[in-house]
This record gives C-alpha cells, structure tokens and sequence, in this order.
C-alpha cells in the first residue's frame, strides 16, 4: 500500500466511526416510551391538582381517567 492509500483508508474507517457514533448519541437523545408515558403522567397529575383547587371536577374526571390509562400502559412495559 501507499501512503496515500493508507491516509485515504485512515479517512474512511474515522468518518465510519464518527458516524456511528454520531448514530448512538441521536439514540439515546429520543425519549424512550416509558420516559413519555411519566411525563404525560405527571402532566396530568399536575393538572389534576389543578382542576381540584378550582372545584372544577368534570376535568378532574377527565384526568382521572387518562391517568388511569397511562398507568396501565406502564404496568405493560
């Protein structure tokens, strides 16, 4: 081999690896579906604090329900 074939397989095999790891940061980044669902639960919990302070109860009904909803859906990860 020479030296501008190795420099240009040098080249390659480090955009391989910066791309890979580049592909494995913007992986774990995205939020995965548990970590939505308690976000989406504490939202709702939020709001059902809310809606109870302001004796707004047919919202809190509501709330209620979807938290219902998104409790059972983390019992079944």
């Amino acid at each position: 081999m020479t030296d501008e074939q190795i420099e240009q397989l040098a080249q390659r095999v480090a955009k391989l690896i910066i791309n890979n790891l580049h592909e494995g940061l913007i992986l774990e980044l995205q939020p995965d579906q548990e970590e939505e669902l308690l976000a989406e639960l504490a939202r709702c919990m939020t709001l059902l604090d809310k809606y109870l302070k302001a004796e707004q109860y047919e919202k809190c009904e509501l709330m209620k329900k979807k938290i219902k909803t998104i409790e059972t859906k983390l019992k079944n990860l």
